[in-house]
């Protein structure tokens, strides 16, 4: 079996009993049956209830929240978009409508066809920034911010919160939040280049203790 090759040992199934609770008890004659029912089936069945919560019901309609990055924003209409801009009308300013947030997008779509593709951000939070330093497109930048706060739309902050679990472990329960979010920032924000001279530097001019700010 591959799973042997890979592991390197034969693989054994484990003891089973009748009145088993600490483990899984799943009833099989070979290593392949019980690995197959107690491991692969119930992954897949995880998988499959993840994609379904990802994308049926109203996540299906965020999604298309996606569509109003500079990259993609070129090619699109306002029909596209239009479910989501129904489901989020109540965070538009007051004296907005669809028919306003569709001149509004084409002014978007116009003005990033304007500009080199090299130049189109293809994040929310880059277009969010752009949209900002504009100043005339208001509903965009809201709805910009509904799609960077929605994990269906980025993955940023699925891995801060997969960062709290090797931070913010039982060993470090008295953590201060100064240094949780300096050592939060270090971890997730890896591919940002330190001076580690500079960091030797501050550390030595100041007490033992270092501070994350």
């Amino acid at each position: 079996m591959r799973a042997e090759e890979t592991f390197g040992e034969q693989l054994v199934m484990p003891r089973i009993t009748g009145r088993q609770t600490q483990r899984n008890n799943v009833p099989a004659d070979t290593p392949l049956e019980y690995y197959k029912c107690a491991t692969f089936l119930r992954y897949i069945d995880t998988i499959v209830m993840q994609l379904k919560a990802q994308f049926q019901g109203q996540s299906a309609t965020v999604c298309k929240l996606v569509e109003l990055l500079p990259t993609f924003c070129t090619t699109q209409t306002f029909a596209n978009i239009e479910d989501s801009v129904q489901l989020y009308n109540r965070f538009l300013p007051d004296d907005s409508d669809a028919l306003e947030v569709e001149f509004e997008l084409k002014r978007w779509s116009a003005y990033w066809t304007r500009q080199p593709e090299g130049d189109r951000p293809d994040r929310p939070l880059d277009a969010l920034h752009a949209a900002v330093s504009a100043g005339t497109f208001p509903c965009i930048v809201i709805l910009l911010r509904i799609c960077c706060c929605l994990p269906v739309s980025t993955a940023s902050g699925e891995r801060t919160f997969s960062a709290l679990k090797y931070i913010k472990s039982y060993l470090r329960s008295t953590m201060t939040e100064d240094r949780l979010n300096g050592l939060a920032h270090m971890y997730i924000n890896k591919d940002i280049t330190l001076d580690y001279d500079k960091v030797t530097d501050i550390f030595s001019k100041s007490n033992c203790r270092l501070k994350l700010r």
